[in-house]
C-alpha cells in the first residue's frame, strides 16, 4: 500500500514538472534516458562458420568473403583485427563476410598457408593475394569489378556496388533488368521478362571480349533506378565513360553489334584524345574484333619510342576518322609473340592479318598514307614467324609465299600475285607473305620463291610456275574444294607429328605404278579420316622413309601422340585400312616400331618398354597376346610400351634369347629377367621401375653406353649368378643404397656380362667399380656391407678425380652443399666457349682450393640459373655453411679469384646472415633449430630491432641454434606472413611465430630457447601403453621410428597441439616399438592410432599438419565411443556445437536421484535423435547448466542454428516419446517430407510440371516387411527362452501345443506365417510335430530373416531419398512419392521401389543404387540440366509410339562395353535431334528388341508417326546416325502424308520451297475423310516436288496465321496461300497446287523438276528455262541479272523458270551450263549470246515470241537425215525392184 502512494506521488510530480517546465524535463530525458533506452551499437565482429553453414552460405548468397584462419597462427589475429574495421561496409555491399577454422575443408579450396581470404561470386572462388593487412585494398577487391567477374557470366550487382564501380572503373556497360519480383528465375511468361533473358544469353558471349578490352559488364535488377535514369522499357544497356552514361539505342540480341559499338564509343569519353595502352591480352581480342587495327609496340624507358609516340599522336584523329582504330602497348614478350626483334614498331591489323611497317618511324605522315594506301588498296601482307605459326595453329585456311626481299625473283612473282590476292579472300584463303630463310628451312624450303597451302595445320608445297597466277588460283581453288592427300616435306612431318595427336602418313613414290594405284584408292577415305579427326597426308621422300624404317614402300604409319603403328595390310583395300585406323584411334594396342623409330621413342619418351620377340615364333606371339592385356593399364600409368621384330637390333643390346623386355627411363634401360607369359608380374615389374629406383639390369652394350653418356655410373659386376648365390643375396642388399645414390645422382646398375669388366681389368666376381666422368675406380671393402659400400661412393676423395674440377649434376652438387662447409662452383652452359676459357683458368687454382679444404665443382646442367637464381651464366659462387656469395669480378683473372675466395673462407660472420629463397628453403630442411628473421625494405623498425638481435645471434650460435635473416616478402606471405617485421622460429622444419616484443632482445632469446627445450610428450612402453588404454578415455598414440629422419618432425608437430588435447582430455604419448606399431597397422611408422574406451581407429590424414590432427582428434564422430549418450566437458561441447547445426543436451548430476531414470529413458531415442541429424550429448556440469538458465536438475536443452539461446524442454522427462516428438518439432517445424500424391492429381503433376522426379514404392510390402521384423524378433526371444528352458513342453508352448498358452501362441504364429506368404502350413506341421516343428520353426525364422533383410530398403531407401527433397527444391526438381500401382503399371513400372523423373511429360529411370541418395541427387541435377537420353519401360515406349511422330529408339544391354561408348555418342547427337523435332530415348528389353527383327545388339529403330525403320548402318558414327535421322527419305512414309510437329515443320518451312501443309484438329470429324482424299496426291504431289504434310496443332495454326480448322495451306518459299477450294475432291486440290497462278511467285524466277516442267510444257505455249548449276559463280551471276527482266517477261506472257538439272538439260542440247532455252509449243531454241546482258536476253526472248520458232543446228540436222532416210528408202526400192517372173507355158506350148 504504501508503495502504490510513493508511485501515484511521483508520478503527480512528474507530471507537475512536465507542465510548468517542458524544456528541462525534455533536456534531462535527453540526457538521463540515452544511456538506459539506447542499446550500445555491437562491434562489428565477423561471423564464425562452420563447414555445413558455410556450404549452406554459399548456397542461399552470392558473394561471400571467407577468412580462413588457424589457431597457432599470430598473425591471423592481426590480420582478422584489422578485417573487422571493414565488416560493416562489406555488409552495406552485400558481401557476406564469415570466417572458418577448418584445414581440412580449406585445402578443398586450395587454400595452403594461413591466414587466407577467398571470395566466393555465385558459388564461384578466387584467392586474394594482395596484403591482408590493408584492410582498405581488401575492400576494394571485394568490392571491385574485377572480383567479381566470372567466366562467360555477366555479373549481378545491387545499387551500391554499381555506383562505386561506375567510380573506380573508366568503363562500364550496364544491363538493367526488371526487379526479380517482376521476374522470377526460370519463369518467362512476361514479354520483357523473356526479352531480358534472351538479351542476357547473347550478351554473355561478349562479356570476357568486353573484359579484354578492358570494359567491365554487370548487370542489375532495379526498377527503381533504371526509373531514376529514365531508361523508359527494359532491358535496356547504359555505357558509361569516366562516368558519363550513354544509352544503346539498338537491338540488344545482336551481341556482335553491342561490342562493336562498346568498342568505337570507348574513347567517346576521354578528355584526353591519346593513343589507348592495351595489355596483351586486351591486344588479343581487338585484333579478333577489330577489321582495321593500328598497334604501336614500343618501351616506356626508350626515348627513340617516346619521340615516336608523340609523332603518332598527332595521326591518331586521322586514323579514327578513316575507321583505324590505333592502341599501343610497352610488353617485350607480346613483341616477340609476334615476332617483333627491335622496337618501336608499327603492325597493321586487317580482318586478323598483320602487315609490319618498315618505313621511318619518325615520319607521321608517311606513315599515315601507308595506312590510308593499306586501307585502300589490297596486297600479300608480311607476317613474321611467330604471326605464322599462331594462324597455322588456329587451323585457318592460308597460302604463304616464302620469298627474299632482295631476290628479283621473288619480287616478280609476288607482283603477279598480289592480283589474285581479293579472288583468294572470296575463296576463304588468307594469303600472307615472309621474308625468313630459317623459317622456310623448317618447313623443308631450300629455295624461295615457293608457296604452300594450310589447311587444318596440314600443309600442301604448290609445283608450278608462280609467275601464272592464274593456275596458281585454279590450283588453290581446286585445294579448297576437292579433298586430297596432302603432300608434305620430311621437315612438315615432323612438326605435324608433333603438333597433331593422330597423323596416318602414307610414304610412297610418286614415279611408282603401285604407288600411283594405292595413292588413288586412298582418296576415297581422305573425308572420313577428316571426321574421325586423323589428319592424312603423304611424302616422297626415300631418306625420311628410311629415318623410320620403312623399307617398303607404299607403306602406312599412323603417329598416335608421336608413337608409331605400322599398317601390314593390304593397302589397296581402303575400307580395311579405314577400320583398322579407327580401330588404333579408339582402342590401345602394342604398336610394331622398326629400330629407327625406337631410336627415336628411347630420345623423346620418359618412359618406354620395349619388347624384342620374332614374328615367326608361335611362343613369342603367345607371348605378345598376354601383354596386350596390360597396354591400357600401362597407358595410365604413362609408359609407352612398343614391339620390334628385329634380331639385330636385340644383339645391339646383348640379347642374344627373345622374347625380351627392356624398360627405358630418361633413356637409361632396365632388363626384365622374369617370366614374360606372366603378365601381371610384367605390369607390376615396370610400375615398380618407374615408381621406385631400383639397380637396373643391363648388357655390356647397354653399360657402354652409359659409361659414355653419363658424368657417374656404378656397376656391379655379378658374372654368371644364379639366383641363392652369394652374389644374388649381395645384390639384393646392396638395393637399400640405389635410392640414396640416385638422390646424389649416381646411376647403379649391374650386369653378368663379362666383356666390359675384362676391359677394365675385373677378373674376380662379383666386383664393384665406380665410372667417375668414364674414369673406373674398383672397390676392394667389404661388399656385403652396404653402408660401407655407399659411404666409399659417396666420398669426397672418391668422386674427385685428381687434378680436375669435377663435373656434377644437380642431384650431386645439392648432396655436396649440404654435406661440406666449403664449396665453389663454376655455373655454365654447355658448350660455351667463354666458359670453357674461364674453366681452364680455373683448373690452375683447384689445388690450391683443396689444400684449404675447398671444395671446387663445376655444373653445366639445363635451367641451372634458373634453379639457382643466378643473374646469368657463365657464374661463380662460393657457398659457406650453405650461405652464397656470388663473384663479381673478372672471371679470367684465376688469381683475384682465388684471393677473393681465401678472404671468405678465413673471414667470421659476426652479423646475422641474409639468405635468399633457395637457401632458406634448404635451411628450413636440413637445419634442425632455426630462427628467422623477416622483414620489409621499407619497414622503419626493422633496422633498429636487427641491430638489438645482432647481440644475440652469438648466444643462439652457442645453443645450437642458427640465426638468419630475409627481405622476400614474398615468400613471407606465402606462410602466412604479412605484418613486419617477424619473427619465427623452425624446429625440425616445423614453424612457430614469435608473439612477443622483438624491441627486447632478451625476451626473444629467452623465447628460442623455451621452444628448443618443449618437449612435451611422454615417451612410453609396451607396459604402460597397455596401461593407459585401460584408464584412459582418450588416448593418442605417436608410433614413429627412432632412427628416422623424419620422426623428430612429425613429433614438434604433434608436440605444438599436446596442451589443447589435454583440455579435451585427450592424452597424448610417444613409442618406438616396432611390433606395438605393427599391431596397430604401422609397418612403417610414424603414425598415429586414437584409443577411446579402449576402442582404436587410425589416422589417416596428414601427419605433418597438426591442426588438421587436432581437428580429427576433437572431431565428435571420432570422440564418440558407445552407441549410448556421449558424456562430453565443456571443451568438447564447444567443439560438437561448431560443428553440428542440431545439438540436444541433458544436464545431470552425480548427486542427482531422478537423473540415473531420466537418462536410461533418454538413452532409447538417442539412435532417432541420431537419424534425424541431432546430436545428442550429456555434461555433469552444473555452472554451465547455470548458464545456459538451467538451474534444476535433470534438464534437456536443444540448440539449433537459427537462434543464440537454447529452448529448454518444460514436458514430462519419463515420455521419451514426447521428448523425441519435441526435439524433431524442435529442429524442423514444418516436418518437410516427400509429398505423397495418387491418382489424378499425380498423372496431372506429371503432364504440366517441367520437372518432376516420381518414387514408386510399394507400402503393403513395406509394412509386411516391418510385421516380418516384429516376428523375428518375438521367434528369436522364444527360441532363447526354450533354450533356456531346455524342454519340449515349452517348445510346445511356445508353437501352441500347450493349452495353458492359450493356443493364441501357435495361431499367431501361424497367422503371422501365413500374412508372409503361405508360411502357415510349415508352422502348423511343427506344432503337430514336436521337435522337427521346431527345426521347420527355426528354418522359417530363417527364412524370414532373408525376407526381412531383403525388404529393408522399402523403408530406408525412403529415408535416403528425404535428405535430397530441398536440394531438389533447390534445383527447380519436384520431388513425389506415390503407391498408386494403376500410375506404375501405364509407365511399365512393375518393380518396386523405383524412380522415374520426368521433363515435359518424357519418362526417365534411374537404373543406379536408390539408397545412395547422393548418387541419385547427382543423377536428378544432371537430367534436368543437360539433355540425356532418357530410359524408359516397354509401356512408356508403347506410349510414346503412339503419340510421338518421330522417335529414336536405342536397344542395348546392360554390362555392353561397345553399347556405352555407342550410347556416349548418341548423346552428343540427342540435343540436334531435338532441333528437328526427334525425340531420342533407350530401352532394355531384349524381348521387346526380337518383335522388331533387332538380333544383335545395340541397335537403334527409327519410328515415324509409329512405323519402324532399322537403323543398318555404323552406330559408332554418331554424325551419319544423325544424318539418317533428318534424311527426308527416311522421315517420309509411302503413300501417307507425313505427321511432324512444330520442331520439324519449322525446320521443314526453313528447308523446302514447295511445302503444303494441311492443318487439322484431332477431334474434327470431317478431317478423318480430307485426309483420306489428299492420300490419293501425295505421291503424285511428290513427283512435281512438293512436301506434303500433316500437323494438329492449334499453336502452330496460329503461328501461321490459320483460323479456320481444317485449312490447307500452299507455302512457296515460306510465302503462304490457303486453299479455299473443297478439299474432298483430290483431283482439283492437286490441279490447283501445281497450277501456274499458285507456283509462280512475283519478280523471282521460280525453281522446277522435271515433272513441274513437262506440266507447264503442255500447258503454256511460250516458256523460257534457265538450266544452272548450284555453287557455281557464273550460274549465280547470270541468274541475278536474268532477275530483272522476270516480270517483263510475264508482260509478254512467256513463262520464266529455272532448273537445276544439268541431265535434263542435255536433254534439249544444252551441254555447257549456265544456258537459257526457251520452248515454243515444246519446241527448243538455245540462246547463244551473254547471259549477263540481260537486255540482249529479254530482246532475244522478244524476237522469239514474235516470230516462227528458230530451228537449232541440231533439229536441222534431225530434220536432213529423215528426209535422206526417206529418199534413200525410195531410191533403194526403185532400183532394186524385182523382176518380175516369165509367163507359165501352156502346156500345149511345151
Amino acid at each position: 500500500m504504501t508503495f502504490t502512494r510513493l508511485k501515484t506521488l511521483t508520478l503527480l510530480v512528474c507530471t507537475l514538472l512536465a507542465l510548468s517546465f517542458p524544456g528541462y524535463v525534455n533536456c534531462a530525458n535527453k540526457k538521463g534516458s540515452q544511456p538506459a533506452t539506447a542499446p550500445l551499437e555491437p562491434e562489428a565482429v565477423i561471423e564464425e562458420v562452420n563447414a555445413k553453414q558455410l556450404e549452406k552460405l554459399l548456397a542461399d548468397k552470392d558473394y561471400v568473403a571467407v577468412f580462413w584462419y588457424a589457431r597457432s597462427c599470430v598473425t591471423c589475429d592481426k590480420v582478422l583485427a584489422e578485417l573487422e574495421k571493414i565488416d560493416d561496409d562489406t555488409d552495406s555491399f552485400g558481401v557476406d563476410f564469415v570466417k572458418i577454422n577448418d584445414k581440412r575443408l580449406a585445402k578443398q579450396y586450395g587454400i595452403k598457408t594461413f591466414p587466407a581470404l577467398t571470395y566466393f561470386r555465385e558459388k564461384e572462388p578466387i584467392i586474394y593475394d594482395g596484403d591482408l593487412m590493408d584492410e582498405e585494398g581488401v575492400l576494394d577487391f571485394l568490392t571491385s569489378l574485377e572480383a567479381m567477374d566470372l567466366p562467360d557470366r555477366i555479373e549481378e550487382v545491387n545499387a551500391k556496388i554499381l555506383l562505386k564501380i561506375i567510380e573506380d572503373t573508366d568503363f562500364v556497360a550496364v544491363l538493367f533488368c526488371p526487379d526479380h519480383e517482376t521476374c522470377p528465375p526460370r519463369v518467362m511468361d512476361k514479354q520483357q521478362c523473356r526479352k531480358c533473358a534472351k538479351a542476357l544469353q547473347e550478351l554473355e558471349n561478349i562479356d570476357d571480349e568486353a573484359d579484354q578490352l578492358g570494359i567491365g559488364f554487370v548487370k542489375i535488377h532495379d526498377e527503381a533506378l533504371a526509373d531514376e535514369y529514365n531508361l523508359g522499357n527494359l532491358p535496356a544497356l547504359v555505357y558509361y565513360r569516366h562516368q558519363t552514361p550513354i544509352i544503346y539505342e539498338g537491338e540488344l540480341q545482336r551481341e556482335e553489334d553491342v561490342l562493336e559499338w562498346l568498342v568505337q564509343n570507348k574513347s567517346t569519353g576521354d578528355e584526353d584524345d591519346v593513343i589507348e595502352d592495351v595489355t596483351t591480352k586486351t591486344l588479343s581480342t581487338l585484333i579478333s574484333n577489330i577489321d582495321n587495327l593500328v598497334v604501336l609496340f614500343y618501351d616506356h624507358g626508350n626515348d627513340d619510342s617516346m619521340t615516336v609516340l608523340e609523332e603518332l599522336e598527332q595521326i591518331d584523329d586521322d586514323c579514327d576518322k578513316h575507321g583505324i582504330q590505333f592502341v599501343k602497348i610497352d610488353d617485350a614478350k607480346a613483341a616477340a609473340d609476334y615476332g617483333i626483334d627491335s622496337i618501336p614498331a608499327i603492325v597493321y591489323f586487317e580482318k586478323e592479318i598483320p602487315n609490319v611497317y618498315d618505313g621511318d618511324l619518325m615520319d607521321e605522315e608517311q606513315i599515315l598514307k601507308w595506312l590510308l594506301g593499306q586501307l585502300e588498296r589490297d596486297e600479300i601482307e608480311d607476317v613474321t614467324d611467330e604471326m605464322l605459326d599462331t594462324m597455322i595453329k588456329e587451323g585457318r585456311v592460308i597460302a604463304v609465299l616464302f620469298y627474299d626481299n632482295n631476290d628479283k625473283k621473288s619480287q616478280k612473282v609476288l607482283e603477279e600475285l598480289e592480283n589474285i590476292d581479293d579472288e583468294c579472300d572470296a575463296l576463304g584463303i588468307t594469303f600472307v607473305k615472309i621474308d625468313n630463310p630459317e623459317e622456310a628451312v623448317e618447313y623443308g624450303i631450300n629455295k624461295v620463291p615457293k608457296l604452300i597451302y594450310f589447311e587444318k595445320g596440314i600443309p600442301t608445297i604448290y609445283e608450278g610456275n608462280l609467275e601464272d597466277e592464274e593456275k596458281l588460283l585454279k590450283w588453290l581453288e581446286e585445294q579448297t574444294s576437292s579433298d586430297q592427300i596432302e603432300d608434305i616435306t620430311d621437315e612438315m612431318l615432323d612438326l605435324i607429328i608433333e603438333k597433331m595427336p593422330h597423323v596416318a602418313v602414307l610414304f610412297y613414290d610418286k614415279d611408282q605404278k603401285k604407288s600411283q594405284k594405292v595413292l588413288a584408292e586412298l582418296e576415297n577415305i581422305d573425308d572420313e579420316c577428316d571426321q574421325n579427326d586423323i589428319a592424312f597426308v603423304k611424302i616422297d621422300d626415300d631418306k625420311e622413309a628410311k629415318e623410320w624404317g620403312i623399307d617398303e614402300i607404299p607403306s602406312i604409319v599412323l603417329f598416335e601422340r608421336g608413337i608409331p603403328h605400322i599398317y601390314e595390310g593390304d593397302l589397296m583395300k581402303e575400307d580395311e585400312l579405314l577400320g583398322w585406323l579407327v580401330h588404333q584411334k579408339r582402342y590401345s594396342e602394342i604398336p610394331e616400331v622398326t629400330d629407327e623409330m625406337k631410336d627415336k621413342l628411347v630420345e623423346n619418351t620418359e618412359h618406354l618398354a620395349v619388347i624384342f620377340y620374332d614374328k615367326e615364333d608361335k611362343q613369342d606371339m603367345r607371348i605378345l597376346n598376354e601383354l596386350e592385356n596390360i597396354d591400357d593399364e600401362l597407358e595410365k600409368e604413362g609408359i609407352v610400351i612398343v614391339r620390334i621384330d628385329n634380331a639385330a637390333e636385340a644383339k645391339e643390346y646383348g640379347l642374344d634369347h627373345l622374347p625380351a623386355l627392356i624398360y627405358f627411363e630418361n633413356k637409361i634401360p632396365a632388363l626384365y629377367e622374369g617370366d614374360l607369359m606372366n603378365e601381371d608380374e610384367v605390369l607390376e615389374w615396370l610400375v615398380v621401375q618407374k615408381k621406385t629406383a631400383t639397380i637396373e639390369e643391363v648388357t655390356d652394350e647397354i653399360l657402354v653406353n652409359l659409361i659414355n653418356e653419363h658424368e657417374y655410373v656404378v656397376v656391379f659386376f655379378t658374372g654368371p649368378c644364379e639366383p641363392g648365390e652369394s652374389c644374388d643375396h649381395t645384390l639384393n642388399a646392396l638395393e637399400s643404397i640405389d635410392d640414396e645414390l640416385d638422390e646424389a645422382g649416381i646411376i647403379f646398375v649391374t650386369t653378368e656380362d663379362t666383356g666390359v669388366a675384362k676391359k677394365y681389368n675385373v677378373k674376380s666376381y662379383p666386383r664393384l667399380v665406380f665410372f667417375r666422368n668414364r674414369d673406373p675406380l674398383h672397390f676392394t671393402g667389404d661388399l656385403d656391407d652396404e653402408d660401407e659400400v655407399l659411404a666409399w661412393i659417396t666420398d669426397d676423395e672418391t668422386l674427385e678425380i685428381p687434378g680436375k674440377i669435377e663435373e656434377v649434376n644437380v642431384k650431386m652438387l645439392d648432396k655436396i652443399l649440404a654435406e661440406n662447409d666449403h664449396v665453389v662452383v663454376f655455373f655454365y652452359a654447355e658448350g660455351d666457349k667463354k666458359a670453357q676459357k674461364i674453366l681452364n683458368e680455373l683448373e690452375n687454382i683447384d689445388d690450391e682450393c683443396e689444400e684449404k679444404d675447398i671444395d671446387f665443382v663445376k655444373t653445366s646442367d639445363d635451367d641451372i640459373d634458373k634453379e639457382y637464381d643466378l643473374p646469368g651464366l657463365p657464374a661463380l659462387a662460393f657457398y659457406r655453411h650453405k650461405f652464397r656469395t656470388i663473384y663479381t669480378g673478372d672471371l679470367m683473372k684465376e688469381e683475384e679469384i682465388l684471393e677473393w675466395v681465401i678472404d671468405l673462407h678465413e673471414s667470421t660472420a659476426d652479423v646475422i646472415e641474409s639468405v635468399d629463397r633457395k637457401t632458406l628453403q634448404v635451411l628450413i630442411n636440413d637445419v634442425e633449430h632455426l630462427a628467422v628473421f623477416f622483414y620489409d625494405d621499407e619497414c622503419e623498425t626493422c633496422p633498429g630491432i636487427l641491430e638489438e638481435l645482432e647481440n644475440i645471434d652469438d648466444d643462439t650460435d652457442k645453443h645450437g641454434i642458427q640465426f638468419v635473416k630475409s627481405n622476400d616478402v614474398k615468400l613471407a606471405h606465402e606462410i602466412g606472413i604479412f605484418a613486419f617485421p617477424a619473427l619465427v622460429y623452425y624446429e625440425t622444419g616445423v614453424p612457430i611465430m614469435y608473439d612477443g616484443n622483438l624491441e627486447s632482445n632478451q625476451e626473444v632469446f629467452n623465447w628460442i630457447l623455451e621452444q628448443k627445450a618443449d618437449q612435451s610428450i611422454e615417451l612410453i612402453n609396451r607396459e604402460q601403453l597397455i596401461e593407459y588404454i585401460g584408464t584412459k578415455d582418450f588416448l593418442a598414440v605417436v608410433f614413429y621410428k627412432e632412427d628416422d629422419p623424419d620422426s623428430p618432425r612429425v613429433l614438434r608437430h604433434i608436440e605444438l597441439i599436446d596442451d589443447e588435447a589435454a583440455e579435451y582430455g585427450i592424452y597424448i604419448v610417444k613409442m618406438h616399438d616396432k611390433l606395438m606399431a605393427k599391431k596397430y597397422g604401422y609397418r612403417n611408422p610414424p603414425g598415429l592410432t586414437y584409443f577411446r574406451k579402449g576402442k582404436y581407429i587410425n589416422y589417416d590424414g596428414d601427419i605433418d599438419d597438426e591442426e588438421e590432427v587436432l581437428d580429427w582428434l576433437t572431431s565428435p564422430a571420432n570422440m564418440e565411443m558407445t552407441d549410448h549418450i556421449e558424456q562430453v566437458n565443456r571443451k568438447m561441447f564447444e567443439k560438437i556445437r561448431k560443428n553440428s547445426d542440431y545439438v540436444a543436451v541433458i544436464f545431470y548430476s552425480e548427486e542427482c536421484k531422478q537423473c540415473p531414470r531420466v537418462l536410461a529413458e533418454v538413452e532409447h531415442i538417442d539412435d532417432d535423435a541420431d537419424k534425424a541429424g541431432i546430436d545428442f550429448v550429456k555434461i555433469d556440469d552444473k555452472q554451465m547448466a547455470k548458464e545456459y538458465g538451467v538451474f534444476a536438475l535433470p534438464a534437456i536443452v536443444f540448440f539449433k542454428p537459427t537462434s543464440k539461446e537454447p529452448v529448454i524442454y518444460a514436458g514430462d522427462l519419463y515420455e521419451e516419446e514426447q521428448i523425441l516428438s519435441w526435439l524433431l518439432t524442435q529442429k524442423d517445424p514444418s516436418g518437410d517430407v516427400i509429398e505423397d500424391l495418387e491418382g489424378e492429381r499425380l498423372v496431372q503433376l506429371i503432364e504440366e510440371s517441367g520437372s518432376i522426379a516420381v518414387y514408386f514404392w510399394n507400402k503393403t510390402k513395406c509394412d509386411i516387411c516391418n510385421s516380418k521384423a516384429m516376428r523375428k524378433a518375438r521367434l528369436k526371444k522364444e527360441r532363447e527362452q526354450h533354450q533356456q528352458d531346455g524342454g519340449t513342453a515349452s517348445a510346445a508352448a511356445a508353437f501352441g501345443s500347450d493349452p495353458e498358452a492359450g493356443g493364441g501362441g501357435g495361431g499367431g504364429a501361424a497367422a503371422g506365417a501365413a500374412a508372409a506368404g503361405g508360411e502357415g502350413a510349415e508352422g502348423t506341421e511343427g506344432a503337430e510335430g514336436g521337435e522337427g516343428g521346431a527345426t521347420d520353426a527355426n528354418a522359417s525364422a530363417g527364412k524370414q530373416e532373408d525376407d526381412a533383410d531383403g525388404c529393408e530398403q522399402c523403408t530406408k531407401v525412403l529415408e535416403e531419398l528425404e535428405n535430397i527433397d530441398d536440394d531438389c527444391d533447390k534445383h527447380g526438381i519436384t520431388f513425389v512419392k506415390t503407391r498408386d500401382f494403376s500410375v506404375a503399371d501405364g509407365y511399365g513400372v512393375h518393380e518396386y521401389p523405383a524412380l522415374v523423373y520426368f521433363e515435359g511429360g518424357i519418362p526417365n529411370v534411374f537404373e543406379g543404387e536408390l539408397s545412395e541418395e547422393e548418387e541419385v541427387l547427382q543423377w536428378l541435377i544432371t537430367q534436368k540440366t543437360e539433355d540425356r537420353i532418357e530410359l524408359i519401360t516397354r509401356q512408356m515406349l508403347e506410349t510414346m509410339v503412339e503419340e510421338t511422330q518421330y522417335l529414336a529408339v536405342y536397344f542395348y544391354k546392360i554390362n555392353c562395353n561397345i553399347c556405352d561408348q555407342i550410347l556416349e555418342g548418341l548423346e552428343l547427337i540427342d540435343d540436334e535431334c531435338d532441333v528437328f523435332g526427334i525425340h531420342m530415348v533407350k530401352i532394355q528389353d531384349p524381348q521387346l528388341a526380337k518383335r522388331y527383327s533387332i538380333k544383335t545388339f545395340p541397335a537403334l529403330v527409327y519410328f515415324r508417326n509409329g512405323n519402324p525403320l532399322l537403323f543398318e548402318g555404323d552406330l559408332q558414327n554418331e554424325q551419319s546416325v544423325l544424318e539418317w535421322l533428318i534424311d527426308d527419305d527416311n522421315r517420309e512414309l509411302a503413300d501417307e502424308i507425313e505427321e511432324v510437329n512444330e520442331r520439324m515443320l519449322d525446320r521443314l518451312m526453313a528447308e523446302s520451297t514447295l511445302l503444303v501443309v494441311f492443318f487439322y484438329d484431332d477431334d474434327c470429324a470431317e478431317c478423318e475423310e480430307i485426309l483420306e482424299e489428299l492420300e490419293e496426291i501425295d505421291g503424285e504431289a511428290d513427283m512435281f516436288g512438293i512436301d506434303f504434310v500433316k500437323i494438329a496443332s492449334v499453336e502452330a495454326a496460329k503461328k501461321y496465321e490459320v483460323v479456320n480448322i481444317p485449312s490447307l495451306v500452299y507455302f512457296r518459299k515460306q510465302v503462304p496461300v490457303l486453299y479455299d477450294g473443297d478439299m474432298h475432291q483430290h483431283d482439283k486440290v492437286i490441279t490447283w497446287l501445281t497450277s501456274q497462278d499458285v507456283f509462280e511467285i512475283k519478280n523471282e524466277i521460280e525453281e522446277v523438276n522435271r515433272k513441274m516442267l513437262d506440266k507447264l510444257l503442255e500447258e503454256n505455249e511460250f516458256i523460257s528455262v534457265f538450266f544452272y548449276e548450284h555453287n557455281q559463280p557464273d550460274s549465280i551471276a547470270s541468274l541475278e541479272k536474268l532477275e530483272n527482266i522476270d516480270s517483263e517477261t510475264d508482260n509478254l506472257d512467256i513463262t520464266f523458270v529455272k532448273m537445276a538439272d544439268s541431265r535434263y538439260a542435255k536433254k534439249w542440247g544444252v551441254t555447257k551450263l549456265p544456258a537459257m532455252v526457251y520452248f515454243r509449243r515444246r519446241f527448243p531454241s538455245i540462246y547463244r549470246g551473254d547471259l549477263l546482258s540481260e537486255d540482249e536476253v529479254l530482246e532475244w526472248l522478244r524476237k522469239n515470241r514474235f516470230r516462227q520458232p528458230e530451228l537449232n543446228i541440231f533439229m536441222y540436222a534431225l530434220i536432213a537425215l529423215a528426209l535422206a532416210f526417206v529418199i534413200y528408202t525410195a531410191f533403194l526400192l526403185q532400183c532394186f525392184k524385182p523382176a518380175p517372173p516369165p509367163p507359165v507355158q501352156h502346156p500345149k506350148q511345151s
